[in-house]
């Protein structure tokens, strides 16, 4: 989509702090994080939210988050998406928070 933010991102027409990328997802950090490790892992192709993703990015998704974990030696982690109302950003994506702790509030 022409308007939308992380399209524009991973077109390259925005600046973005890149992390990662496979043939269908990029990851960057977080411009505005909540935790001390706040990555965001965004399909290229442009759904909406999780109930218009395939179940082959959904599984790299989740692979490429475990991934990252395991690199970073996190043990304290979030991983989270919203859909519909709740995203700010109608674009999916999986907010990865890492070292935070149970009584963090959302």
């Amino acid at each position: 989509m022409d308007d939308c933010v992380f399209c524009k991102v991973i077109r390259g027409e925005l600046p973005s702090e890149k992390i990662r990328e496979t043939e269908n997802l990029i990851v960057i950090k977080d411009i505005e994080p909540q935790a001390d490790l706040h990555l965001l892992i965004i399909p290229k192709e442009h759904v909406g939210d999780v109930t218009g993703l395939s179940e082959s990015t959904w599984s790299e998704i989740k692979k490429v988050g475990l991934e990252l974990i395991k690199q970073e030696g996190i043990k304290d982690f979030r991983m989270e998406t919203n859909a519909g109302d709740a995203a700010l950003i109608k674009h999916m994506h999986m907010h990865l928070l890492g070292k935070v702790s149970a009584n963090r509030k959302l």
